[in-house]
């Protein structure tokens, strides 16, 4: 008894953990059905199973009017049919990742339901992958569909806007897509990233792809299956196989290789349709004397018409971006708190703009109402900067109604010359130094205060800049051969960071050529190529009714590295 009380009681620890995934042991009618009649079906697993968006992720095709029931009872799964059934048809139904175990959550995939009202089960198949049209990154969660010209009422193009599709499947995480069991005939080809549960394309924001093409499907002999669990049947010689690993997968290997070769598969490219109508985004008050409206698309003209006071005399001053689809609205006029506008975009009536031009205060020293003085920022990051392909810029944090660039002064070293300055903009509030600057040498920037004076009368403090310029060593050229198809238009060529997120620089070529990105920072980059059809020198989306792919996207493969006191050339063929 001492013994027995001594012992450590400890919880069990259970075994390894369970990942495999449930397993079907019936179903009821049987998988792979003709002449089915049933009103109910039953698939019965191994272990008690859960259902995880049953809506999203179960459906059947072709679809019906109404949706599937599928209830769990036990260890099984009851799919209830709502709806009648067309005859000769071979439906087919999917459940992507609705049914897992309820232990581990191992989720049963590529299983699916496939049965026929009529006397045989269709046999052919499709396949394909569904990219972004503007990054090439794959989709998931996509629905994907197929229009069979069998409408006598609408012409297939219309199918889309107007009707279900006549099959439907997703695509998966690599954005791949496949099609079993089809029936002999041509079908339209759409993908839909559904919004609403409908799938038709009848939401403006709702993003599409499309084939040029009518599509037809293939028979392509699959491996043998087991048709309860979709697991691959093995005959007597697989012990002989064993005995020769290497033989198998050559032999696996080959049989891929003409499995492909037999079943093509077909890129889809999604897009978003651009909405033709202009619209005001929002519009805020960004602080003490700013106001920023975003606008959908550029714009060329802007008027605000004020309706709370005078607006004979002078009030603002605008500022467009790059773009034009952003303005900041300088107010000038002093005393204003609020402003109630009408907003007139290229002499077409916007919106009304209503902004409190004061911040509600809490106490907090970020409440201050007035900025205490005029501030600048440095675009020489660090300390230093690329002088062989920028120049050092001061940024005001107000347009400037006065200056004296005469009482600025330049330290090279010991030396002191008179600073160049001078704007790049109308609103007086970038300041670009010109020099001839020499490597690895140290500069100094010094401005006085009450040099410069912005339009709502504030001046700035001293400015002291300090920074380094570096050595033409310390950059490295990426040297470009392209090689394009002959009178095939014109290419933007981007050189962009290894995150896409910058655009560092962009050539405009319509002919082979060799082109150098040079005195580069040492880092990775990628090169992103974009057919630009219209000779705008942007990527443009395209438009289903007007039958207009989005412009073609391609990349270099993989990363380019670019290394200090280095040319990396490289070749590039793109057709």
């Amino acid at each position: 008894m001492a013994l027995a009380r001594c012992a450590n009681p400890v919880s069990p620890e259970g075994g390894p953990r369970d990942v495999k995934q449930p397993a079907i042991v019936s179903c009821q009618p049987p998988n792979f059905t003709t002449g089915f009649n049933s009103p109910n079906i039953r698939i019965e697993f191994d272990e008690f199973i859960a259902l995880k968006d049953a809506i999203s992720e179960i459906f059947i095709s072709p679809p019906l009017r109404e949706r599937l029931d599928p209830r769990l009872r036990g260890k099984s799964l009851l799919i209830r049919m709502t709806d009648s059934l067309q005859p000769n048809t071979t439906y087919s139904i999917t459940f992507g990742n609705a049914i897992a175990d309820i232990t581990e959550n191992n989720v049963v995939t590529g299983f699916s339901y496939v049965f026929s009202t009529g006397t045989t089960i269709d046999s052919l198949s499709f396949r394909g992958n569904l990219i972004n049209a503007f990054d090439l990154v794959p989709r998931k969660d996509v629905f994907i569909e197929l229009y069979a010209n069998n409408n006598d009422t609408l012409p297939i193009d219309s199918l889309p806007l107007k009707v279900p599709p006549y099959y439907v499947t997703k695509t998966d995480e690599n954005g791949r897509f496949t099609f079993h069991h089809l029936k002999q005939d041509r079908y339209l080809l759409f993908a839909l990233a559904d919004q609403n549960g409908d799938l038709i394309f009848n939401q403006p924001s709702e993003k599409i792809a499309y084939s040029d093409s009518l599509v037809h499907p293939v028979f392509v002999a699959p491996p043998i299956h087991d048709t309860l669990t979709g697991n691959q049947k093995h005959s007597p010689s697989d012990s002989l196989r064993k005995q020769n690993p290497m033989a198998d997968s050559l032999r696996k290997a080959d049989s891929a290789a003409r499995y492909d070769q037999a079943f093509p598969s077909h890129t889809l490219r999604l897009f978003e349709e651009t909405d033709s109508t202009q619209r005001l985004v929002n519009s805020r008050f960004l602080k003490e004397g700013l106001i920023v409206l975003n606008y959908r698309y550029p714009i060329k003209d802007l008027n605000v018409v004020p309706l709370n006071f005078d607006s004979a005399a002078p009030w603002k001053t605008d500022e467009f971006s790059e773009k034009r689809d952003t303005i900041s609205l300088w107010i000038t006029r002093p005393g204003v708190d609020t402003l109630i506008a009408k907003v007139i975009a290229d002499q077409q009536f916007i919106d009304t703009v209503r902004l409190n031009l004061t911040r509600k205060t809490t106490g907090k020293k970020s409440d201050k109402q007035t900025p205490t003085g005029l501030t600048f920022q440095s675009s020489a990051s660090g300390g230093s900067f690329n002088q062989y392909r920028t120049r050092p810029e001061l940024i005001a944090s107000y347009p400037l109604a006065r200056w004296d660039f005469s009482r600025a002064l330049l330290l090279q070293d010991k030396d002191t010359i008179p600073a160049q300055l001078s704007f790049t903009d109308s609103l007086h509030r970038r300041i670009v130094i010109d020099h001839p600057w020499q490597e690895e040498k140290s500069y100094t920037l010094l401005i006085p205060d009450s040099v410069f004076h912005s339009i709502n009368g504030l001046s700035q403090d001293t400015i002291r800049l300090t920074f380094r310029t570096k050595a033409e060593r310390d950059f490295g050229n990426l040297i470009i051969n392209l090689d394009l198809a002959p009178d095939n238009g014109q290419y933007l060529i981007q050189l962009l960071n290894d995150k896409e997120t910058v655009l560092l620089d962009q050539r405009v070529i319509d002919r082979p050529e060799k082109i150098a990105f040079r005195y580069l920072t040492p880092g990775k980059f990628k090169l992103k190529a974009i057919h630009d059809q219209n000779r705008n020198r942007k990527w443009d989306t395209g438009n289903y009714k007007l039958k207009i792919q989005p412009e073609e996207v391609f990349y270099y493969s993989g990363e380019i590295e670019v290394r200090s006191n280095w040319d990396v050339e490289e070749k590039w063929v793109i057709r």
